[in-house]
């Protein structure tokens, strides 16, 4: 990425971090943001290598490797020299911690993508960077409530007797598959947020302090 492209791209994430490279790629970009905002928390607490993001976060290289080019490109990410086995460690700059202090609410703002994996970040985000555990909570049954209410969307199959048997059923059964998915995330979502810790700051105070002699 050139200078005059990496500085464009610097300040329309300023503006609005949903803007990442595309401005057609509306839904990619919401799902990007997310991602970046994520990986930079996970950054800023000391995950800063591809590997490590992988072992610690179960974040795939697949995914990570792209948005830490974009945080390096945005300067909000400052990579080190590689080192053992060609790791490279990544730091957070002062733009970045700017960026990561304010982003977590615009993500909430704008509401569930719909992706659980995504949501699950923002509203992780929401409690480990904002301490705002209630607005997490609020967040994930927000993305429950999507998913049932997008269960009114799952195509209905006609039962004209012109079908042919083949057709037909495998159209219930897609349907009906696809129902119990979403009333399955839609649990699993609700069950995310009550499993929220309250104080995940106390919390990590409470395991060092176990461990002192």
């Amino acid at each position: 990425m050139s200078r005059r492209n990496g500085a464009r791209f610097h300040l329309a994430f300023a503006r609005n971090p949903y803007i990442l490279v595309d401005v057609s790629e509306t839904r990619d970009k919401r799902r990007r943001s997310d991602l970046d905002l994520f990986v930079l928390a996970l950054i800023a607490s000391g995950v800063s290598t591809p590997y490590e993001l992988q072992k610690a976060a179960g974040l795939s290289p697949g995914a990570t490797i792209p948005a830490l080019r974009r945080l390096v490109d945005g300067g909000f990410v400052r990579a080190g020299k590689p080192g053992t086995r060609g790791r490279t460690s990544h730091k957070i700059t002062k733009d970045g911690q700017r960026q990561l202090k304010n982003g977590w609410r615009d993500l909430i703002d704008a509401g569930p993508s719909g992706d659980l994996d995504a949501d699950l970040r923002v509203a992780l985000l929401a409690l480990w960077v904002g301490g705002k555990r209630r607005l997490a909570m609020d967040f994930l049954r927000q993305s429950a409530a999507q998913k049932l209410e997008s269960i009114r969307a799952v195509e209905k199959p006609d039962e004209e007797a012109s079908l042919p048997p083949l057709a037909l059923w495998y159209r219930k059964l897609r349907s009906s598959s696809a129902e119990a998915l979403l009333k399955g995330e839609s649990t699993a979502v609700l069950a995310m947020a009550k499993a929220l810790p309250h104080s995940p700051s106390g919390r990590q105070k409470r395991i060092r302090n176990k461990h002192k002699p």
